[in-house]
C-alpha cells in the first residue's frame, strides 16, 4: 500500500507553522546522481539510474521550536533493465526518516516526535507514529513510542504492522548509555491470496512478528581505554543474542592502537504466517518467513596501528569467524601501509593485502589507493584493486576448477565549487575472468560512469 506523497503533505503540512520570534535555522543536503553502465555484450542491456537523496534539518519553525527532519533516497530505473549486475529493480521511493519534533514542553522537560522515524536511542526501532521523551535529569531520559512499522523490503506505509517500545538512556561524565524494549506486531484481516495454484491462506487473528530487547555502552575506562557495546536479544522461541558488536580500544601514545573486536550476526528471528517464496526474490525469503531463522555468524578481530616517521601509518588485523549453519570456520588476515605524503608532493597512499581462507573458499585480494588534491578545489583519486578467489571442499570444486579473477579499477574527480556546491565525476571499471570455471566462461568488463551533483545548504 503506497501512500507516501500524502503521508509526506501531511507531515510537511504540519512543520508550515510560520516563525516569529527565533529565527529558523535550515541545513542538509540534495544529491543527484546520474549512473550509466554497460559491459558491450549484446546479449545484456545496459542500464541507466538516477537517484535523488535529500536530507534535511529544520530548527525553530515556530517560537516553541518545532523542528523538522527528512532523510531519504529516490530511484529512477531508466532503462528498465532487470540483470544481474544490479539485480531486480524497481522504481520506488525510500523515505527513512520524515518526522516533526516539539522540544521542550512541561517545562522544558518533555519532547514529542511525529511522523517516520528510527529510533537509535532504541536500537534504530523504526516506527510511523508518536515519540515522547521526558528528560528526567540533564543526564537521564525515557521515551515511549508507538505506531505503525513500515515495510522493510519497499519502504511502504504497511497497516497491517504495529511497533511500539520504550527505552531509556543516561549520559555522563565517561559513559553514554541506551537500554531498550520492543515489540513488532502483524494483524491481518484479508485472506493471502497466492496465485491459481494455491489456495489463499486464512487471517489470523493476530500473530508476534518479533520482540527483543536491545542495550548499548560507550564508556570511557581510562584515558587510553575505551569501551563500546551494541547488544540484540531477541524472544522469538527462547531468549538469545542475536547482535552483538563489542570494540576494545587502547591508545596508550599517539603512535600506537591496538583493537579487539567481537561481534555475533543472525538474521531477524520472525515468525510471520507465510514465506511468500512465489513473489518474491530468493534473497528476501528469509526476511520474511514462518520460520525461526538460526543461521548466526560469530566473529574476533585483533587489530593494530603503528604511526612512524612523519607521514606513515602501518595496520595489520587477522580475524576469526565461525558459521552456525554448517559448523565450518574462516579465518583472515590483512597488512597495510599508509602514507599521507608519498614522495613528499601531498599524495595519500594505501596499500594493502587481505588473505583469507573463508568457510568454502579461499581468496587473496591486493588493493591501491591514491588520492591527491588538485589545487584547493580540486580532488583526484584513483583505485585498483586485484582479487583471486578459488572454491574449495564443494561437490562442485570436485568436478571442475571454480574459481573467479577480478580486477576493479577506478578514477573520481572531486569540483568544489564552493561551500554549498560540489560535483564529482566517476569511473569504474570491473574485468571479470573464470567467472564460473576455466573452460567454458569468457571474461566480461562492465564499465560504469556516474556523475553527482551535491547541494549543502
Amino acid at each position: 500500500m503506497r501512500r507516501w506523497p500524502a503521508y509526506a503533505i501531511g507531515v510537511m503540512a504540519m512543520a508550515s507553522i510560520p516563525s516569529h520570534a527565533a529565527e529558523t535555522d535550515l541545513a542538509g543536503r540534495v544529491s543527484l546522481r546520474g549512473l550509466y553502465s554497460t559491459d558491450g555484450l549484446a546479449t545484456s542491456p545496459d542500464v541507466g539510474f538516477l537517484f535523488l537523496e535529500a536530507s534535511a534539518r529544520a530548527e525553530n519553525l515556530t517560537d516553541g521550536g518545532l523542528r523538522i527532519a527528512l532523510d531519504g533516497t529516490f530511484l529512477l530505473d531508466a532503462t528498465d533493465a532487470r540483470e544481474r549486475r544490479f539485480g531486480r529493480t524497481e522504481s520506488l521511493d525510500q523515505v527513512r526518516q520524515l518526522y516533526v519534533e516539539q522540544p521542550g514542553l512541561l517545562g522544558d522537560r518533555l519532547d514529542v516526535i511525529a511522523g517516520r522515524r528510527i529510533i537509535a536511542e532504541a536500537g534504530n526501532a523504526w516506527v510511523d507514529g508518536l515519540e515522547l521523551r521526558l528528560h528526567l535529569t540533564d543526564e537521564a531520559a525515557v521515551g515511549l513510542y508507538g505506531g505503525l512499522a513500515p515495510d522493510p523490503i519497499d519502504y511502504a506505509l504497511d497497516l497491517d504492522r504495529q511497533a511500539s517500545g520504550a527505552y531509556a538512556t543516561y549520559q555522563g561524565d565517561g559513559i553514554d548509555a541506551a537500554v531498550a524494549y520492543n515489540v513488532e506486531l502483524t494483524t491481518r484481516s484479508e485472506p493471502v491470496d497466492r496465485g491459481e495454484t494455491l489456495p489463499p491462506i486464512p487471517p489470523p487473528d493476530s500473530l508476534l512478528d518479533r520482540h527483543y530487547a536491545f542495550g548499548r555502552v560507550h564508556l570511557e575506562l581510562t584515558e587510553d581505554l575505551y569501551l563500546a557495546t551494541y547488544l540484540l536479544a531477541d524472544f522469538a522461541t527462547e531468549p538469545r543474542i542475536t547482535t552483538l558488536l563489542g570494540s576494545l580500544d587502547y591508545t596508550p601514545t599517539r603512535a600506537v592502537n591496538l583493537t579487539l573486536n567481537v561481534s555475533r550476526y543472525s538474521l531477524a528471528q520472525y515468525r510471520d504466517e507465510v514465506i511468500y517464496r512465489n513473489v518474491v526474490e530468493p534473497n528476501q525469503a528469509l526476511v520474511l518467513g514462518d520460520e525461526v531463522i538460526d543461521l548466526t555468524y560469530d566473529r574476533a578481530r585483533l587489530s593494530g596501528a603503528l604511526r612512524f616517521g612523519s607521514s606513515y601509518r602501518h595496520y595489520q588485523s587477522i580475524e576469526y569467524k565461525r558459521r552456525s549453519l554448517d559448523g565450518r570456520d574462516a579465518w583472515g588476515y590483512t597488512i597495510g601501509l599508509q602514507d599521507s605524503d608519498l614522495f613528499g608532493l601531498g599524495t595519500r597512499a594505501d596499500v594493502h593485502a587481505r588473505f583469507q581462507d573463508n568457510f568454502q573458499s579461499d581468496s587473496v585480494l591486493v588493493g591501491l589507493e591514491l588520492e591527491q588534491d588538485l589545487g584547493s578545489d580540486f580532488t583526484l583519486d584513483a583505485r585498483f584493486t586485484w582479487f583471486d578467489g578459488k572454491t574449495v571442499d564443494t561437490e562442485r570444486a570436485r568436478a571442475f576448477d571454480e574459481a573467479q579473477r577480478v580486477y576493479l579499477m577506478g578514477l573520481t574527480v572531486l569540483w568544489r565549487i564552493n561551500r554549498m556546491h560540489r560535483v564529482d565525476l566517476s569511473w569504474d571499471g570491473v574485468y571479470e575472468d573464470e567467472l564460473q570455471d576455466a573452460r567454458n566462461q569468457n571474461a566480461l568488463f562492465i564499465h560504469t560512469v556516474m556523475g553527482r551533483y551535491t547541494l549543502l545548504f
